[in-house]
């Protein structure tokens, strides 16, 4: 898969803020399919020379064009970086959309004979060894696992975590909002979350962790509202017992909705790429010292 700067065209729209452009009409090798690949660039990119961390993710036209939304609202991703830009804190975002029609083949592990999923393995093999070294190539990024993010929400959160576990070659980090381990059923779906906790009790070397849900995620249907907080509680356990790095947010007035992930997104990606790194502060100092000796 070949990439080059010079095919990115903007994509002007008044409620755009900052630099987004797009390949149009890109082939996803292994995924039998083409689609408009999203770049959102930190401002001053075209007059400088430095690499940026790069944040490739799912469901990429619900995040900046309404029209283009699933359900007419967006993420507001160009507004959360050209804030966290202002703050010292630039990076590149890639943003693939989904399947138009299976979305969930690609975005879960496992498959259910007559309901679907289990494709997350080409999609992985798509991001890790296509999109990603096509953009390296393309763009100034910093290709580093520790430099290198992937989040999404709802399936996106489930195939954000299942890209951190399964491919810690490429991933250092992950965003993973709202995940669906109900889906295509919560026997299936909790397949998938096993795998990424059998990866944690083998003790692979993984990067760091945003997750969170809300207490609102199925209002019609208790089992599946109760099922995403249980899941996802599950998971922030095992990550704590493994040592991860992990910021877990429980939202419990949140919805399953765009306006809930656009404004958890900005602390998340904030703490993705420089909180979970903060320097302890001077007390905490002052005592290292005195713990290395014991």
């Amino acid at each position: 898969m070949t990439l080059s700067a010079d095919d990115l065209r903007p994509l002007r729209h008044d409620a755009v803020d900052g630099d987004l452009r797009s390949w149009r009409d890109v082939e996803l090798p292994g995924l039998d399919r083409r689609a408009e690949v999203y770049v959102w660039l930190p401002p001053g990119y075209d007059d400088g020379d430095d690499r940026y961390p790069v944040l490739y993710l799912h469901d990429g036209h619900n995040l900046f064009l309404p029209e283009r939304a699933t359900g007419g609202v967006t993420w507001d991703v160009d507004r959360a970086m050209s804030a966290l830009a202002r703050d010292g804190i630039p990076a590149v975002v890639v943003a693939v959309p989904c399947h138009p029609t299976e979305r969930g083949e690609e975005y879960t592990p496992h498959h259910l004979p007559g309901v679907g999923g289990g494709r997350a393995d080409r999609y992985a093999t798509f991001l890790a060894d296509h999109l990603k070294p096509a953009v390296d190539a393309a763009l100034r990024t910093r290709p580093e696992p520790e430099h290198t993010l992937t989040a999404g929400s709802s399936l996106g959160g489930v195939v954000s975590a299942y890209l951190w576990s399964s491919r810690p070659d490429v991933f250092g980090g992950a965003g993973v909002f709202s995940p669906a381990w109900w889906w295509p059923d919560t026997t299936v779906g909790e397949r998938g979350l096993a795998d990424v906790e059998q990866v944690l009790v083998e003790g692979r070397p993984l990067g760091r962790v945003y997750l969170d849900v809300g207490g609102r995620e199925h209002h019609l249907d208790e089992d599946v509202r109760r099922h995403y907080v249980v899941a996802a509680e599950r998971l922030a356990a095992r990550l704590r017992e493994a040592g991860v790095p992990l910021r877990y947010v429980f939202d419990s007035q949140a919805y399953h909705f765009e306006t809930a992930w656009a404004e958890r997104f900005a602390p998340a990606v904030r703490w993705l790429l420089r909180g979970y790194a903060v320097a302890p502060p001077p007390y905490v100092q002052r005592d290292l010292p005195a713990q290395e000796d014991v």
